[in-house]
């Protein structure tokens, strides 16, 4: 048994002791709030492991999710582009997300968190290299959908994840420093596509009909953080509060002792007070859920009554209000944020001087057009150009480094203006900010407005998130920002699509129908409680 002890972390045996001396039901034993066990394990080295590895995972699902609108006008003459293939290609990860959410959940909630990242992001790094190899537009798309399936669990996993090793007071604030992520993830996307796409080399794949060019390697290099995310986690903990919600408290106890010890290096086993953790409510019928795929019944009847309150008095008015907001705030964001080194690329190779933006994506759409009948494209050909401004990767950096500030500024003017009032100012500058852009022939205007109009809505999506949490009871709290999510979502793919459906035609009403949509749904989140 000793060299058992020696072999095994202290805390795996001395988890058992404490399960067996609750079994003795002792009266002096305190029973501990999780929130307390957390105080009493403190924030150490251990914790920053969880919080950067977690951030990393958050870029990572940004890398996977919009990296490709770096890609896309590298790739175009390759894959034969059309300006509406560019508009399935950029959205199809995001329909990838929307299918498999709640398959997902599920797994999360009945097979661990840590388990289904891990086996997640293995799927999506495999996918995503995969992506990189393909020799059509319809490989392409099939690709990038399922790297779409897959990076749907990281996508909300790490915030359940992430959030059960804090305490509840300070969840909000750390998930919002993990969100800087969104910002460094445009930056990543942004400086690394400039390096590797600077290069010209084409190496053709022997008997195949590849050719391996810098926008392939685009892929591998966008991938790191997601092969990085995975390695990482299988040297991190479970969720301990997963464990509880389970009723597996022996398993619970072992890694917030680990955590105990991690975090104080010069601590001991007995220095740890935690014997016993007060159960939550409803934590006794979540450990009876079911553990396997058996009980199918079971889970279609308790999705089916988390999800018929929230179309009900009193939750009906907010649900939907959040979920046309959501849809909303990714529209303008993600939707039109996929297009924007596009556009920003087709503004500064233009040839029409003091443009404005519709005039000048007019006309570069109009140059695109005498070649898109030329359907066989060779290496060098100068009848499709692929060559992207460098002004497009600075733009792009600027647009990150504001998405990084402007999530630090929003904790601060959170506690100034409410969360309610704060998300209703940024889509009204967000609007207005898109409406104006329209009317400027200056280019480093356009681009200040461009940058304004997506990051406003950008940074207000984790705000709604947090309040989405505050409007309705616990029992279907889990539900509705899920369903809120899945709309965003939806927005994204429905707003990648229309751009590549109309802007061609009138870039005008594009940018109108964007504009106007933020303007309503901010008078939308005043109807909210604050």
């Amino acid at each position: 048994m000793r060299a058992e002890v020696n072999r095994s972390p202290v805390f795996t045996i001395e988890a058992n002791k404490v399960a067996a001396n609750k079994s003795v039901a002792d009266p002096e034993s305190k029973s501990y709030t999780f929130d307390e066990v957390i105080d009493i394990i403190g924030f150490g080295r251990t914790t920053w492991h969880i919080f950067i590895a977690s951030s990393i995972i958050m870029m990572a699902v940004l890398n996977e999710t919009m990296g490709i609108s770096i890609i896309i006008p590298a790739a175009h003459c390759d894959l034969h582009l059309t300006a509406t293939d560019k508009g399935l290609l950029t959205g199809v990860s995001f329909a990838g997300i929307i299918v498999s959410s709640h398959f997902w959940g599920y797994i999360a909630d009945t097979k661990g968190r840590r388990r289904t990242l891990i086996v997640s992001l293995v799927l999506t790094a495999i996918c995503a290299l995969v992506s990189g190899l393909s020799i059509n537009y319809t490989m392409m798309v099939v690709m990038r959908f399922l790297v779409g399936v897959f990076i749907s669990a990281p996508s909300a996993t790490i915030f359940a994840y992430l959030g059960e090793f804090f305490k509840t007071s300070n969840r909000t604030v750390v998930i919002t420093y993990a969100s800087v992520a969104v910002g460094l993830s445009a930056v990543f996307t942004a400086s690394t596509g400039w390096y590797v796409l600077s290069f010209t080399w084409a190496i053709g794949i022997p008997e195949t009909v590849l050719v391996f060019k810098p926008w392939r390697l685009l892929f591998f290099v966008y991938t790191l953080p997601t092969m990085i995310g995975a390695i990482w986690l299988m040297v991190l903990p479970e969720s301990p509060k997963f464990y509880l919600s389970r009723g597996r408290e022996s398993e619970a106890f072992a890694i917030l002792l680990r955590l105990y010890l991690e975090n104080h290096p010069h601590a001991t086993v007995d220095d740890f007070p935690v014997k016993h953790i007060t159960p939550e409510a409803g934590q006794k019928d979540r450990s009876t859920a079911p553990k396997g795929y058996g009980g199918f019944w079971h889970v279609a009847n308790s999705v089916w009554n988390q999800t018929v309150p929230l179309f009900q008095r009193p939750n009906v008015v907010n649900f939907t209000i959040c979920c046309v907001v959501q849809f909303g705030l990714f529209v303008v964001s993600a939707g039109m944020g996929l297009w924007f080194p596009d556009i920003i690329n087709r503004l500064t190779t233009s040839n029409v001087l003091d443009a404005t933006v519709c005039e000048a994506l007019d006309e570069s759409m109009d140059a695109d057009f005498e070649h898109e009948l030329e359907y066989e494209v060779v290496i060098g050909d100068e009848a499709c150009n692929d060559n992207i401004n460098e002004r497009v990767f600075i733009y792009a950096i600027t647009l990150g480094g504001l998405y990084t500030v402007l999530y630090l500024a929003m904790s601060v003017l959170m506690r100034m203006l409410g969360r309610k009032c704060l998300v209703a100012f940024n889509l009204l500058c967000s609007g207005f900010s898109g409406i104006a852009l329209q009317f400027v022939n200056d280019p480093y205007i356009t681009m200040a407005l461009f940058c304004s109009f997506l990051v406003f809505a950008g940074t207000s999506i984790s705000i709604l998130n947090g309040a989405t949490v505050s409007f309705f009871p616990t029992n279907v709290r889990a539900m509705a920002v899920c369903l809120s999510l899945m709309m965003g979502r939806l927005g994204s793919v429905f707003g990648s699509n229309l751009v590549g459906l109309i802007m061609e035609e009138n870039c005008t009403l594009t940018f109108n129908l964007f504009a106007t949509g933020s303007i309503i749904c901010a008078a939308l989140t005043l109807i909210l409680p604050s």
